[in-house]
């Protein structure tokens, strides 16, 4: 029931064009899906795991990989941010991070960085480890 709840609102969401970039968590999870992100727009991403729904009852692993058919990652600007809230007011949703022009992926366990970053790397760098195995 909650995941067909969720599809309907992300459709309506991105039909009503209040999204600009969104990926599934289906394969690698939320780290994969922010870095594959990172990667096609060549901006960087500070994400913040404290603030992941229902985030607290699970380990660091589990929410950076946690491979999940029914959550999704999405791009949202600003100034729309109300509207898309307000269309996913029936799912679980929250604000997770901002996207960046330094092309870095930056990971927290809490906003403000107040436990400081235990992820901080280029998204050059990991496109070429994530690249590099798939040449022969």
């Amino acid at each position: 029931v909650r995941a067909k709840a969720t599809f309907a609102a992300m459709h309506r969401a991105i039909r009503e064009g209040l999204v600009a970039a969104c990926h599934d968590l289906s394969e690698g999870g939320l780290a994969a899906a922010a870095a594959e992100m990172a990667f096609a727009g060549g901006f960087g991403v500070d994400f913040f795991l404290a603030d992941v729904p229902n985030g607290s009852a699970l380990s660091i692993e589990a929410l950076l990989f946690s491979e999940s058919n029914s959550r999704f990652l999405c791009e949202v600007p600003q100034e729309l941010a109300q509207q898309f809230e307000a269309r996913l007011s029936g799912v679980p949703h929250a604000n997770i991070g901002i996207v960046r022009d330094e092309p870095r992926l930056r990971v927290a366990m809490a906003m403000l960085n107040k436990n400081g970053w235990f992820i901080d790397a280029s998204i050059h760098e990991l496109k070429e480890a994530w690249q590099r195995p798939l040449r022969y």
